[in-house]
């Protein structure tokens, strides 16, 4: 059995049963090996943990580097759909990179100031360029990058707690707020929505 063997059955667990149901045993059981022989690739359970973490953080690193927009306005435009799509189409996946408790989870805001995301790293690089062509202020592009997260991600957690009606209700509402929050950092008034 080797490691990607076991990410693989760890992933297949955590897409059936969430992050309350992933477990050592039932990670060793859809391997097909005994829970002590998985110690072997992975030392407990957070490192598992931190496996799966990076696995989902390279997913979101994938989609964001596939961004094709050289306008950064609208490079940011396609980020948040893209977000809003990585957490209703592949849900685990995203919970892997931005939900499981694991112990080597990126710090706001120290660790994406040093540039240890490379994702943020582009985002902010991003917001950097939008201020060179007089969209954003002198506010720090990490102080703006930050509020999109934590919005984007916040209006996410909402969403699987079921506090919106309907699926077309959370994505009008994710559109607006987000769209409200660029506004605010904005100098320039945005395009209007599609």
């Amino acid at each position: 059995m080797t490691r990607d063997t076991i990410l693989a059955a760890a992933r297949a667990v955590l897409d059936r049963e969430g992050i309350p149901g992933l477990t050592v045993r039932k990670v060793a059981t859809r391997a097909k090996l005994s829970p002590m022989a998985m110690y072997r690739h992975f030392v407990d359970k957070s490192a598992l943990l931190d496996a799966l973490m990076d696995d989902g953080l390279a997913t979101w690193g994938k989609i964001v580097s596939s961004i094709s927009a050289q306008d950064p306005m609208a490079w940011l435009e396609e980020l948040i759909e893209a977000y809003l799509d990585f957490a209703l189409t592949k849900p685990h996946r995203f919970d892997a990179a931005f939900m499981l408790p694991a112990p080597s989870a990126r710090q706001f805001p120290d660790d994406f100031a040093v540039g240890r995301s490379p994702v943020m790293a582009m985002i902010i690089l991003r917001i950097d360029q939008a201020k060179s062509n007089g969209w954003f202020g002198n506010k720090p592009a990490l102080d703006v990058a930050i509020s999109l997260a934590a919005l984007a991600q916040g209006l996410v957690s909402m969403h699987r707690a079921n506090r919106f009606s309907s699926e077309a209700q959370f994505k009008a509402i994710y559109r607006t707020a987000i769209r409200h929050c660029l506004e605010s950092y904005s100098v320039r008034p945005l395009r209007r929505e599609r």
